[in-house]
């Protein structure tokens, strides 16, 4: 009869470098809890860095079926606009004099950075454990679908931050 490997054992046999994807994603979400000045290119950077990882997770952990593919491009568009739809964040501004957006300080950075991380943990031990679980529908599915939506966050932020921020009379914000 199998033995379920205690807590600890499983700990020691999680590689360094998850570890060090932890401390930067802590790093990063505080830092994203501060006000910010950004460039369009930083603001962009963001979700584009998040999709790529998303669409890596998926395709690394699933394949690049069709399925879970889908799947990933309905999260994003999901999450986009559920964020576009709230608005997040409130407050944001363009500032003509440096060329930056001025975006305000949100813990809900973090919390997304740490969902994803989490998430993208879970699929690694759950397919470590039961490799099987990747030729699931449900599980290939509802990961991708999960990896998209939190990519759309990111992207529904910073396309709030340009819409938001841009000035109405100088189209540079965008540009």
């Amino acid at each position: 009869m199998p033995t379920t490997p205690d807590l600890i054992t499983v700990l020691r046999h999680i590689p360094t470098f998850v570890w060090l994807i932890l401390i930067f994603v802590l790093m990063m979400g505080r830092r994203q809890s501060r006000p910010q000045a950004m460039s369009r290119t930083r603001l962009m950077m963001w979700p584009a860095a998040w999709l790529l990882f998303g669409a890596w997770g998926v395709a690394s952990s699933f394949g690049a079926g069709p399925a879970a593919l889908v799947a990933w491009a309905a999260g994003v568009v999901l999450g986009a606009v559920l964020v576009r739809a709230t608005g997040w964040p409130q407050g944001a501004r363009w500032d003509g004099a440096s060329a930056r957006f001025l975006v305000p300080g949100s813990w809900w950075p973090l919390a997304v950075m740490l969902g994803i991380f989490c998430c993208r943990f879970a699929v690694g031990m759950s397919l470590a454990r039961q490799p099987a679980l990747a030729l699931q529908p449900w599980f290939a599915d509802g990961f991708s679908l999960l990896f998209g939506l939190f990519g759309g966050l990111f992207l529904g932020r910073a396309l709030n931050v340009l819409r938001s921020a841009s000035p109405r009379t100088d189209g540079a914000a965008l540009a």
